[in-house]
């Protein structure tokens, strides 16, 4: 994968299949619809701590949050959603020989695209949202943020993971590098 900044869009290119493919699952995943519910509750947690009394203030709180707050959030984060997978929509196949120089490329690849997919600066924030959401989600229901998997990896390689394990660890990991790469390279300078 290979971040390009232009004037007007940002270009995720050279994209192999598996990158291609846990990028375009982020609406998806970040929708929750696969996951459980109270892996859902995680984007939207109350905005009382667990140990609050529940008293007359505390319950119009949480009704105003019901009634006020949680539907606006939920419009917003399915904007989001909407908005990337109008863009994964727009994905370009380009020709391994196109991405690889010609000494490569003829070494029999053992693909024959590559993806590039151009995304409009002003999409930047609800890429970043959309890929939070996916994020948050896929931590919540498989406790990726602080696994020791990645420990383990780095010991004693790839093998000594499950391979689905591995391919979630894979895909919280390329969410993450994407969002850092969109704060420090796009977002920033906005």
């Amino acid at each position: 994968m290979r971040f390009i900044l232009a004037e007007e869009s940002w270009i995720l290119d050279a994209l192999s299949p598996t990158e291609w493919q846990l990028i375009s699952e982020i609406p998806l995943i970040a929708s929750g619809i696969h996951f459980t519910e109270k892996t859902r509750e995680r984007l939207f947690p109350s905005p009382l701590a667990n140990d609050a009394l529940a008293d007359e203030e505390t319950i119009t709180q949480l009704e105003d949050w019901d009634e006020l707050i949680k539907p606006d959030l939920m419009e917003a984060f399915e904007m989001s959603r909407d908005t990337v997978q109008s863009d994964l929509d727009k994905v370009e196949t380009v020709p391994v020989e196109q991405v690889l120089p010609p000494e490569e490329a003829d070494h029999n690849f053992a693909i024959d695209n590559f993806y590039r997919l151009e995304v409009k600066i002003e999409n930047t924030e609800l890429w970043y949202s959309a890929l939070n959401q996916a994020r948050l989600l896929l931590n919540e229901e498989y406790d990726l943020a602080d696994s020791g998997d990645r420990l383990l990896i780095q010991m004693e390689g790839p093998d000594a993971v499950d391979e689905n394990r591995l391919l979630l660890l894979a895909q919280y990991e390329i969410y993450s590098v994407i969002q850092n790469i969109l704060i420090e390279s796009v977002m920033e300078g906005q």
